[in-house]
């Protein structure tokens, strides 16, 4: 499923590695072994939904969207630990729900959903009337990362402004990463490009599954 972020992954790590403190590069190689292990957990749940033989078309197709979106999930919260540590993976294959795992994460799914309930029918120019001063200076996280973990087809902002928004959401992860010992900006730079690639590829493979089109690995 994520073949190609994984490749170009490894480019960045041979430039870390070229450039960059072993302690950084090893930061760098921490992360996209990380993003290799999401990618096995996507590719056995597509393995399991496939071979499933209760489920029809649509249920199957509903099923690869569902993993998807919690592999975005589990991508959100390997950025919001401290360090990048890696992914936990789970040893039962019936666990697949990381929120169970993490109460704190658990509670913030739930507020950014309540939060997206609340601007339901709202349109773009009140969002932004309301809520555009906090949101484009970064103050208000919560609300930021509510509109960017909307599930793909029910985006509240255009996508230039989301673009934005994303932008925004890496500057923060960035210097947040920043405080923390053993980083540099040049591996803090190249952390972000792999965590955006990672995200860009599930964000298109859901597109997909929602316009009822398969998805490879």
């Amino acid at each position: 499923m994520l073949k190609g972020v994984i490749s170009k992954a490894n480019l960045i790590l041979k430039d870390a590695q070229q450039r960059l403190t072993i302690q950084s590069a090893d930061a760098v190689e921490r992360v996209i072994i990380s993003v290799e292990n999401l990618n096995i957990f996507i590719n056995k749940e597509m393995d399991r939904i496939e071979k499933d033989p209760k489920l029809g078309h649509r249920e199957r197709r509903n099923a690869r969207r569902g993993a998807l979106e919690l592999a975005g999930r589990k991508l959100e919260v390997l950025k919001d630990r401290s360090g990048y540590s890696d992914l936990i993976q789970e040893s039962d294959p019936q666990i697949t729900d990381v929120y169970a795992q993490d109460d704190s994460t658990l509670l913030k799914f739930m507020r950014e959903r309540e939060i997206r309930d609340r601007l339901f029918g709202m349109t773009e120019a009140q969002i932004l009337s309301h809520f555009g001063a906090s949101l484009f200076d970064g103050s208000n996280q919560l609300l930021l990362d509510a509109i960017l973990n909307a599930p793909p087809g029910f985006e509240m902002l255009s996508e230039q402004n989301l673009r934005k928004l994303r932008r925004i959401k890496a500057k923060i992860l960035t210097e947040k990463a920043g405080a923390g010992p053993g980083f540099d900006r040049g591996a803090n730079a190249l952390i972000m490009e792999v965590f955006t690639l990672a995200k860009l590829e599930l964000d298109r493979l859901r597109k997909e599954e929602l316009a009822g089109n398969g998805i490879k690995k």
